[in-house]
């Protein structure tokens, strides 16, 4: 029997040389937010990070126009594990992927994990069939750029 969760799933990990703390602050602040997840030209329209909180967002796209995204706050355990659901809104979103983040604490260091589950596996192999893997690895890089910058 195929494990169907892995079938659905992508799972990156990045060690950033970043306490804790500060870490679970750049995925929750909106502040350090706005400085690594989302690219310049991005409108915040709300964001209430808390269990059951909104957070919406419309991202620019390379013709101009912008894309509408939504993520739902599920669990906020400071500072060592977020849970989100992150989907595209309008006409052609799909179901939103569950997404799992946990801080590890290793020597002053964070070991950040992603999980992002969809909700099937031809969603997830179309998602990586557009860079999902990818996109992952160089959002965690981008966030242990930006993490260095702060610490200086």
């Amino acid at each position: 029997m195929a494990n169907t969760m892995a079938d659905r799933e992508i799972v990156v990990t990045r060690v950033i040389d970043a306490p804790r703390e500060l870490v679970f602050a750049a995925f929750t602040e909106r502040d350090h937010i706005e400085q690594w997840w989302v690219p310049k030209g991005t409108t915040i329209h709300e964001m209430d990070v808390k269990p059951g909180g909104i957070w919406r967002y419309s991202q620019p796209t390379r013709d101009g126009t912008q894309n509408p995204f939504k993520i739902q706050f599920i669990e906020l355990e400071k500072p060592t594990r977020l849970v989100y659901d992150y989907g595209a809104e309008g006409a052609y979103a799909s179901e939103p992927v569950r997404t799992i983040v946990t801080f590890e604490d290793e020597a002053g260091k964070t070991k950040v994990t992603l999980q992002l589950l969809f909700a099937t596996a031809a969603e997830r192999k179309q998602a990586v069939k557009y860079g999902a893997i990818v996109g992952a690895m160089q959002a965690l890089e981008g966030l242990a750029d930006y993490l260095a910058k702060v610490r200086r």
